[in-house]
């Protein structure tokens, strides 16, 4: 069963919301931002559409000490709305878990622009290593199967030449899957031959 972004949001366990527009110099990145990349054409569109449109839902943020936040879902938006200088985002103020706030922008980022598998992959690991989750539970939380979180964490076993071609979209998901439980220099000259 797939969970929305607002069914994990409306969790009992979490605080109250609150929506505000807060300064972009107080919003912090997020640590556990899965996305690495940003395409800067994207976010050019994303900008330009701000721009004639404004800011059509809330970025997630987390209050931190002395009016700090941190970005849980929005990343994004709140970089295209640099590029334009606002000074100001609306944001939906929550407070959840570090767990939870990782959690949220997996899902953001599934549901809104498609990570890559690396991305994917490193997400569910720092899910998994850091909070202590099972494949059934990130399975549960991000709304996709067992089956397909063990074939992602799989992909985090590629060697580091392996991993970039991949990021860098040099090869696809099937074309590395059958490498993947080979030895790295075994994978890498593989990998060439791709």
């Amino acid at each position: 069963m797939k969970r929305s972004l607002s069914d994990l949001i409306n969790n009992s366990d979490t605080k109250d919301l609150v929506i505000k527009n807060v300064d972009t110099a107080f919003i912090k990145e997020s640590p556990t931002q899965a996305r690495k990349k940003f395409d800067q054409t994207k976010l050019e569109e994303l900008r330009d559409s701000i721009s004639k449109n404004g800011i059509l839902q809330p970025l997630i943020v987390q209050k931190l000490e002395n009016n700090r936040y941190e970005l849980i879902a929005g990343e994004r938006r709140l970089r295209a709305s640099k590029m334009l200088k606002l000074e100001s985002v609306p944001c939906l103020i929550k407070d959840v878990s570090k767990r939870d706030a990782a959690v949220l922008g997996i899902v953001e980022n599934i549901q809104r622009s498609k990570l890559n598998s690396i991305e994917e992959a490193l997400a569910y690991k720092n899910l998994k290593e850091n909070f202590e989750l099972s494949n059934d539970e990130i399975g549960f939380l991000v709304g996709k199967s067992r089956p397909h979180i063990s074939n992602m964490l799989r992909v985090s076993n590629l060697s580091s030449n392996a991993q970039k071609a991949l990021s860098n979209e040099d090869v696809s998901f099937g074309q590395i899957k059958p490498i993947i439980i080979l030895d790295h220099n075994v994978q890498d000259k593989i990998l060439e031959d791709i």
